[in-house]
């Protein structure tokens, strides 16, 4: 149960990060209409990684939630790149986003319009995922010319700790755009924002985070589906497995591409 300090202080940085965003909105709605902007989609990704290592920063000086980064000194050199990851609890996607400073999203179509985040979304070039087909090819598009792009293959967070099937999606846009496959394992010992349990509550904290680096996969190839269930594989057996050591064993278990 959390003490009353750090009831006050949670609900005081979700206040902040709220403002923050809503901030940026109003920005990239001044502003993000202007042209001529050369890589004006990799400018609004860096003010959105700005936005959440602010909160992710926050969080950390309050003594609410630390979040720790294994392994991402080996992140690939290589530009177009799509990253998968678990999907535990809503707040997965800022961990990334906090150590990226340029990467795409795939949002749900109702964030677009969010008052906090719709306009930089789509400033950012993150794409809705209510296009179909015509997702994967734009994403695939997007990977082909270098961006980096974050893909929870879940579709949802996990419930009760139990992964969700893979959806195939992300093995296309890869297979498409020919990029690598980076793999990145989450981990919380809390029940920080999981799935079934309201925003508003505040969870058990304080809370730790570890965001740790996986094998890069090569392209797959024509038929996807044996790489899907090598990768779903792999993060079943990690996720019950400290991190760490998880993805230090990951080299034995999947092609860890050079």
């Amino acid at each position: 149960m959390p003490k009353a300090h750090q009831f006050i202080a949670y609900y005081a940085s979700l206040a902040l990060f709220a403002v923050l965003s809503s901030g940026l909105n109003l920005f990239c709605l001044l502003f993000g209409w202007l042209p001529g902007l050369a890589g004006r989609e990799r400018i609004f990704q860096h003010l959105v990684h700005l936005d959440f290592a602010l909160f992710v920063r926050c969080l950390s000086l309050a003594g609410l939630v630390s979040v720790r980064y294994e392994g991402f000194a080996r992140w690939p050199a290589r530009r177009g790149l799509v990253v998968a990851a678990n999907h535990p609890g809503m707040l997965d996607i800022g961990w990334l986003l906090a150590r990226l400073p340029e990467a795409l999203c795939i949002y749900k179509p109702n964030l677009g319009h969010s008052p906090l985040f719709g306009i930089t979304a789509r400033c950012a070039g993150y794409l809705p995922s209510d296009r179909g087909h015509h997702l994967l090819r734009e994403a695939a598009a997007k990977v082909a010319s270098g961006q980096t792009l974050l893909v929870f293959p879940e579709g949802t967070r996990t419930r009760a700790g139990v992964l969700n099937p893979f959806k195939p999606g992300f093995a296309v846009i890869a297979r498409v755009a020919q990029a690598p496959i980076q793999l990145v394992l989450i981990t919380c010992d809390s029940d920080l924002l999981v799935k079934g349990r309201p925003w508003w509550r505040a969870p058990r904290l304080p809370a730790s985070v570890t965001v740790s680096l996986g094998p890069c996969l090569p392209p797959p190839g024509a038929d996807p589906s044996g790489v899907i269930g090598e990768i779903e594989a792999w993060f079943r057996q990690s996720a019950g497995t400290p991190a760490s050591r998880a993805c230090l064993e990951a080299a034995a278990r999947l092609p860890v591409r050079p």
